[in-house]
């Protein structure tokens, strides 16, 4: 199965093109929010290095957030649009799931971790690759404490610097050596999981945000 891959929940944007369980393209950009400027020209330079056309794609995935609240609305307008123009599946991924794929070999907790602002980051609890806390906007110190109560606890995704201190704390913290790769990879990784296990998503989920703007304060946990 062919799938359109796109993620620009995060500065980091990326576009991958899937076929089967065989990643055969992968375009990484970093323009803060200016996705627009590189989305699309980035699709169509793909699938001329590839030599497929956009009619061949037979899905599309998307990550879906928590993230960039910008972001998020270009990756969901551009991937809905796509998947209605085609008339092909549509499929959400989970941000945080795509940050955190992939490290289910690490023996304690693993935190993806999306700068939120205002001293605050996205993020959830994951052990062997399983989701053990609901989705967090949550004070950067206080995630720092949760983790703590872990024998070993992982910090992955873009943002993972934020944490660059911490591992002089504490023997058993380590901060991910690929912290800041992009998403799209493990989104067409875990799109095609989520295909074959519940079929195609609906078009009328919106994106997943943990707070209602950007301009408005997040409830204290």
């Amino acid at each position: 199965m062919r799938i359109l891959c796109i993620d620009t929940s995060t500065l980091a944007g990326s576009i991958a093109l899937l076929e089967d369980d065989f990643v055969r393209a992968e375009i990484n950009f970093n323009l803060g929010r200016k996705h627009t400027e590189r989305l699309l020209p980035g699709m169509d330079w793909m699938f001329n290095e590839l030599e497929l056309s956009p009619g061949q794609v037979e899905a599309i995935a998307v990550g879906i957030g928590p993230g960039s609240f910008t972001g998020l609305r270009i990756g969901m307008a551009a991937s809905k649009g796509i998947a209605a123009g085609l008339e092909i599946p549509w499929i959400s991924v989970p941000t945080l799931d795509a940050l955190a794929y992939g490290l289910d070999y690490f023996p304690g907790a693993v935190a993806p971790i999306i700068d939120a602002k205002k001293s605050r980051v996205y993020s959830a609890i994951y052990i062997r690759g399983a989701r053990t806390t609901d989705w967090l906007d949550i004070p950067l110190a206080k995630l720092a404490a949760l983790l703590d109560t872990y024998p070993e606890a992982l910090v992955t995704g873009p943002d993972a610097e934020l944490f660059s201190s911490f591992p002089a704390e504490r023997s058993g913290f380590k901060v991910d050596e690929r912290a800041g790769m992009p998403a799209a990879r493990a989104i067409a990784l875990l799109g095609l999981h989520a295909f074959l296990r519940d079929g195609p998503g609906s078009t009328d989920e919106g994106p997943l945000y943990l707070r209602s703007s950007g301009a408005e304060e997040p409830v204290s946990l």
